[in-house]
């Protein structure tokens, strides 16, 4: 083996030369792994969840319901239709609840006239009375009372005639008390048929005005249908699902014209799956990252729960718990400071935060699934 004579070239400086350069790169190394090991435990970052949700209004959809039966005399309804409380979107033809208010009306008149009538009657005002039927009745009654008068007044007679006679003694003391009696029976006949009669009459103003009172409950009963045949808006919002009404179509009680879907505060709505409820809370700190925008460009939008439900939906083979959570902003903005505003039925992925944790932790936890599975479902 030949070995060069040049000094710098020689055996003992290559293997001096590359040796140092291995420890060089070595230690490098090492302290690379020391240091990364060591900010394993101060490095945090943020652990989430996320589940799929929809922006939708904080009150649910009111369905706008047909009450009565009818034909349409008016429709001012139309699909995307901005709306507001009290509107008046259909009307429905009242000719039948016409005819019987009419009816309802003249039955209530004639009764408060027969009732101011009675009254007159059992008052001895007779010139006052309007209704035909009681005038001939109160005719009737005169008549009758003045058969009982004369009887009471031919019996006086009689009495009057006898008195003396019993007073001379020419008739009997029996005689004499027949025809006492016979003027005592005659005056009681007469009141009690004046009391019988005044005690009809009262019964009579008793059932007329038992009568009004049905009568004006029917008025009101009437009035109170009649605002069932106008339909309004009970809530604010925008129209959606409306049928294809016109003026003359027929609508059916009970029937579902449309829905509005209110205006009120915009929420964000998801599904989250049993195995993950157990992490979130009320007050919760989320963000949004909504399918429509790049977040990259736009970022994302935040809120926090404001709502957990306790009790599991299951739909379509899966089950779910709704979880609502509030808006902080309902715009958002490109570099740019062009802003853009956010609706209702916008999709969106919620990432619910958490916690904290070291990448030392997230370690520890991978090792730990590695040596100890989880169980599956």
């Amino acid at each position: 083996m030949n070995f060069s004579s040049d000094p710098i070239h020689n055996l003992e400086n290559l293997i001096a030369k590359n040796t140092t350069k291995s420890i060089s790169i070595y230690l490098l190394v090492v302290i690379t792994l020391i240091g990364v090991l060591a900010c394993l435990p101060i490095i945090k970052v943020d652990i989430s969840k996320q589940s799929r949700g929809i922006i939708r209004a904080k009150q649910d959809n009111s369905p706008l319901i047909s009450i009565v039966s009818g034909k349409l005399t008016q429709v001012r309804l139309k699909n995307n239709q901005q709306v507001y409380k009290g509107d008046t979107l259909l009307i429905i033809t009242t000719d039948n609840i016409k005819a019987q208010k009419t009816l309802n009306d003249s039955l209530l008149k004639q009764a408060e006239i027969k009732f101011i009538d009675y009254i007159n009657l059992i008052n001895n005002k007779p010139k006052l009375i309007k209704d035909n039927i009681i005038i001939d009745d109160y005719e009737r009654y005169l008549f009758q009372k003045q058969e009982l008068v004369s009887k009471v007044q031919q019996a006086k007679i009689n009495f009057n005639r006898y008195e003396q006679l019993f007073k001379k003694q020419i008739v009997a003391q029996s005689e004499y008390e027949t025809y006492l009696y016979g003027l005592k029976f005659a005056k009681e006949a007469l009141n009690s048929f004046i009391k019988q009669q005044r005690a009809q009459w009262q019964s009579k103003k008793r059932e007329i005005e038992t009568q009004i009172r049905n009568l004006m409950s029917k008025k009101e009963q009437f009035i109170s249908e009649s605002n069932n045949y106008v339909l309004t808006a009970p809530i604010s919002g925008t129209l959606e699902n409306v049928l294809g009404l016109q003026v003359g179509s027929f609508v059916n009680a009970s029937q579902i014209i449309a829905t509005i879907s209110p205006n009120s505060n915009l929420i964000v709505e998801n599904t989250v799956s049993p195995t993950d409820i157990g992490l979130l809370k009320i007050g919760q700190d989320v963000k949004f990252q909504l399918d429509a925008f790049n977040y990259n460009q736009w970022g994302m939008l935040e809120g926090k729960v404001i709502d957990i439900d306790k009790n599991i939906t299951i739909q379509d083979n899966s089950a779910f718990f709704k979880v609502r959570s509030s808006l902080n902003s309902k715009q958002l903005t490109l570099k740019n400071g062009y802003k853009t505003n956010i609706s209702k039925g916008m999709t969106l992925t919620t990432h619910y935060f958490i916690t904290r944790r070291s990448l030392y932790e997230l370690l520890f936890d991978k090792v730990d699934d590695w040596f100890n599975p989880k169980i599956l479902d």
